[in-house]
This record gives C-alpha cells, sequence and structure tokens, in this order.
C-alpha cells in the first residue's frame, strides 16, 4: 500500500491536513497553502486537533508509509549520482564499492517485498450465511 491509497482510509480533512503538512499534493504547480488557509478549507479556527491527531497510531502509520517513499526516492538520487561517479573513465575504487553495495541492497529489498504477498481474502469470506 502507498501513502495516496492509506490517505484514502481517513477522513478528508486530516487527508487535507497531512497532504499540506508533508507537501504531497499531486498538483506540485500550486504554492503552498499557509495554515489560515488550510484552517478555513477545514473550518477549525486552530490546528490543535491535527496536532493532537499527530500523536496517533493512524498517523504514525501515515507517516511511515510516507517516509518510506521518501526513503525509496533518495534511494534513487543516491543510486543515480554514485552510478555516475563510478562509470567516469577516472572512478575511484570507493565509488565502485559503493555502487555495488547499494545494488546489492536494492536486491534484498526486492526479494524482500516480493515475498510479501497481498491478502486476497476478503473478511467476509468467511462468514456463513
Amino acid at each position: 500500500m502507498n501513502i495516496y491509497e492509506a490517505l484514502k482510509e481517513v477522513s478528508w480533512k486530516k487527508r487535507l491536513y497531512f497532504t499540506w503538512k508533508h507537501d504531497i499534493s499531486y498538483n506540485q504547480t500550486k504554492e503552498k497553502e499557509t495554515a489560515e488557509e488550510i484552517m478555513d478549507k477545514l473550518q477549525v479556527k486552530s490546528m490543535n486537533e491535527y496536532i493532537k491527531w499527530e500523536r496517533t497510531p493512524q498517523y504514525l502509520q501515515l507517516l511511515s508509509l510516507y517516509l518510506e517513499s521518501k526513503f525509496a526516492n533518495d534511494l534513487e538520487v543516491v543510486y543515480t549520482n554514485t552510478a555516475e561517479r563510478a562509470k567516469e573513465e577516472d572512478a575511484d575504487e570507493k565509488s565502485i564499492k559503493l555502487l555495488l553495495q547499494i545494488q546489492k541492497e536494492i536486491r534484498s529489498f526486492n526479494k524482500a517485498a516480493s515475498n510479501v504477498k497481498p491478502s486476497d481474502s476478503n473478511s467476509f469470506d468467511d462468514l456463513e450465511l
């Protein structure tokens, strides 16, 4: 499950707050709204309710998914930069070793991800009529 799928399962107000706070709106061409503009959209006078929500397991789970996706993006940037340095004619041994280490880590992530299978069973499948 990615962050956008997980956000579909929370109320629209919490979804709006989370996407605003972490700047993960699909439309990156728009300027980020101010806290006052978000409070107007949420129809609240303060962010206290949402700051309190940040301490809940639901928020922490969303945050974990968000950080996981950021990690994947950061890993891509690091891999690209390291690969470019390792492919240069005057590449040093350190860059080449680092590239090989990153490739090994990516393979282990892929292996772990392929072992996780989505649940096909529905919770209603086991109910008897």
